[in-house]
């Protein structure tokens, strides 16, 4: 098993029958002012060949030099391969912006069911009030071309980029969806092969989505339902030229809860009542939610209090039914593991849990 760790020293440990191995498979330079980091991995294997991907806000010099000033080098995906306990031989995938930043660099990374590479990135905001890049994947009109940011972006193994959704030009051709504000997880589906997502919103509007090819989640015109939004147009958003298409959320939290990763536990490890089920952990409450899906794999199974699809706070009436444990501090990751239990890592307790049956 893989450990992402110390996001802001940039090190890739190995995780060896319940142990962190004291040296480091790798230590790249990692920028890491507020959420720029070494934010994401993913691991395939070829063969006897075993690739790492690895996703990190990279950095001449060393590592926080950022907090003085210097400038990132950029939000990069690399591949590495495998040899003994070191990663060897990179290989530069993917080059993305990380200014004006340091937030939302989003980082999550993944291994679809077609092979491909999939990368989550937010639109690299500046700070709450701060300077934006102003793009037609976030919905303006008069954006700029897209740039690599706001959206879950699709690539080969190799680098290469797969056929286009939303156009033929590059990075346009890359965008599997857009209009995403500051995603920290995704996943597939095993039973429908479906990609879902996590979004956070600016203090309100934390979503759950179904992300079918070309899905536009609305930002920065629209953050949660739109129909809580008085002044929202579908017709204000880009389509790019109707091959995009905007679609509510599946859950939306009013207050934000900080939905983080999303994990299907592809596994009976639990019970077969948890088999192909998912799971979201959120940041603020500590809390790792559990979520049958409709018999299409469409739509989530809420409770009847749920029913509008909206959690005004974490107390509301139906909540606590979704609920799976909480006391986890913050949940950034939640993984499973080969042997089929749940792990959950938190940020706030500094640690990995795995979750098993009880007998």
């Amino acid at each position: 098993m893989w450990k992402r760790v110390e996001k802001d020293t940039g090190m890739v440990k190995r995780i060896v029958n319940g142990k962190v191995l004291a040296k480091p498979v790798l230590d790249v330079n990692v920028a890491n002012s507020v959420e720029r980091c070494l934010c994401g991995i993913a691991v395939s294997k070829d063969g006897s060949t075993t690739y790492v991907f690895i996703y990190y806000t990279e950095i001449e010099g060393k590592d926080g030099e950022d907090k003085a000033g210097k400038q990132p080098i950029g939000n990069r995906v690399y591949r590495y391969e495998l040899s003994g306990d070191a990663l060897i031989n990179p290989l530069l995938l993917m080059d993305l912006p990380a200014n004006p930043g340091p937030r939302h660099n989003g980082g999550n990374i993944i291994i679809g069911p077609d092979k491909n590479i999939y990368v989550a990135i937010g639109d690299v905001d500046g700070s709450f009030k701060g300077p934006t890049t102003e793009t037609k994947t976030q919905n303006y009109k008069n954006g700029i071309d897209p740039d690599g940011r706001s959206g879950i972006l699709r690539i080969t193994q190799n680098g290469q980029p797969t056929d286009g959704i939303l156009g033929d030009s590059i990075p346009l051709r890359l965008y599997y969806a857009y209009g995403i504000r500051n995603s920290f997880g995704m996943d597939f589906d095993p039973i429908s092969g479906n990609l879902w997502d996590t979004e956070n919103g600016p203090g309100n509007g934390d979503e759950i989505n179904l992300v079918l090819p070309g899905f536009n989640s609305g930002w920065q015109q629209v953050q949660g339902l739109a129909s809580l939004e008085d002044s929202f147009s579908e017709s204000d958003l880009q389509n790019f030229n109707g091959k995009g298409h905007y679609s509510d959320p599946e859950l939306v939290w009013v207050n934000t809860a900080g939905p983080t990763a999303v994990k299907f536990l592809n596994s009976n490890k639990l019970g077969t009542a948890y088999e192909n089920d998912m799971f979201v952990g959120d940041v603020h409450n500590g809390r790792i939610y559990h979520f049958d899906l409709t018999s299409d794999r469409k739509d989530l199974v809420l409770p009847q209090e749920l029913s509008s699809r909206v959690i005004e706070k974490p107390s509301s009436p139906g909540v606590s039914n979704i609920v799976f444990g909480e006391g986890f501090g913050g949940v950034t990751d939640l993984e499973v593991g080969p042997d089929g239990n749940l792990y959950v890592v938190s940020i706030g307790l500094g640690s990995i849990y795995q979750i098993s049956p009880a007998s």
